[in-house]
């Protein structure tokens, strides 16, 4: 008789099956596991005040700050400033108005019609006398007894006589306009005649001579600058108006020459002038304003005070 093949046990083909559907099992399981966690983890409340964040967001015009790295915005341009002022001020009120302001100390300058002509008044009584020092010093010589009598009671007392018998010692307009060379003025045109009074300037003009009795590099000597600087700084109490509006509680040293004018060539209108220099910690100010066309002269001097006080204001 032959063999019956061998047959596999049926035992074996249940655990086979069991064993894999024990191991589908654990898959599925741990497949539904990672899904849960997932859901679980997005499910996470964010707080109310978060926003998505980006890295190409670009902040607000309005806070974005164009100085560098570590540095405040620059500050605003005082000289603009009161420039700007000035003009608005000045034009808006339909004065005739010449102003310049230097600090010698910082180098700011500020102008409004530096350059327009006005007759001088008095206060070509500065120039007359830096001429007869200028010519006294080339010559080797020094102002007589009589000459330094007059040059006071020009400058201090703004005596007229005086005036005209020192503008005949430095020989008239032919003397102002030598010595206004040599001290670079280029705008001023001596008066005719023997018109001192009628001598015609510029506020910038005025400033450089101010500026010659002031400085060391000055084509005067520093014994004759100091000798003009004192009598314009020992001017009467009644004639100390105008740029002195101007000094601070800090001022050490105020020096002014004015000057005022009923024109006959303006119909009688006046000319009134004040040009000076102020000495604070920080600042040496020249100062010139001058004006014309002005109806009366106690409405210029105001003027002539506040538009020197707010310059210097603003510029300090």
């Amino acid at each position: 008789m032959g063999r019956r093949p061998t047959s596999i046990p049926k035992i074996a083909i249940v655990l086979v099956l069991c064993g894999a559907l024990i191991a589908a099992w654990a898959v599925f399981e741990h497949r539904r596991a990672d899904a849960a966690g997932s859901a679980g983890a997005d499910a996470q409340p964010q707080p109310a005040s978060a926003a998505p964040s980006s890295p190409t967001a670009s902040p607000s015009p309005s806070i974005v700050d164009v100085s560098p790295a570590g540095e405040a915005p620059p500050s605003p341009d005082p000289v603009g400033i009161v420039r700007d002022a000035l003009a608005t001020s000045l034009s808006g009120e339909g004065h005739n108005v010449g102003v310049e302001v230097l600090d010698r100390v910082t180098g700011r300058t500020v102008g409004y019609q530096e350059t327009l002509d006005f007759e001088t008044a008095s206060i070509v009584k500065v120039d007359i006398l830096a001429t007869l020092l200028l010519q006294d010093q080339k010559a080797g010589r020094q102002l007589t007894a009589n000459q330094r009598d007059l040059a006071e009671d020009m400058i201090t007392e703004s005596d007229n006589d005086a005036a005209s018998a020192l503008w005949d010692a430095i020989g008239g307009g032919s003397g102002l306009a030598a010595a206004n060379r040599t001290f670079g003025l280029t705008g001023t045109t001596p008066g005719p005649d023997g018109s001192w009074g009628a001598t015609r300037t510029t506020a910038a003009d005025q400033i450089k001579l101010l500026a010659m009795l002031s400085d060391d590099s000055s084509p005067l000597s520093a014994a004759n600058r100091a000798y003009e600087l004192n009598l314009m700084a020992n001017v009467e109490s009644d004639q100390r108006w105008g740029v002195p509006a101007a000094a601070g509680p800090a001022t050490t040293d105020v020096y002014v020459k004015n000057g005022w004018l009923s024109s006959p060539s303006d119909n009688g209108l006046w000319v009134v002038n004040s040009i000076g220099r102020i000495v604070e910690p920080g600042h040496d100010w020249l100062v010139a304003v001058l004006t014309n066309h002005e109806s009366d002269e106690d409405p210029a001097i105001t003027l002539i005070q506040n538009t020197a006080a707010d310059a210097l204001s603003g510029l300090r």
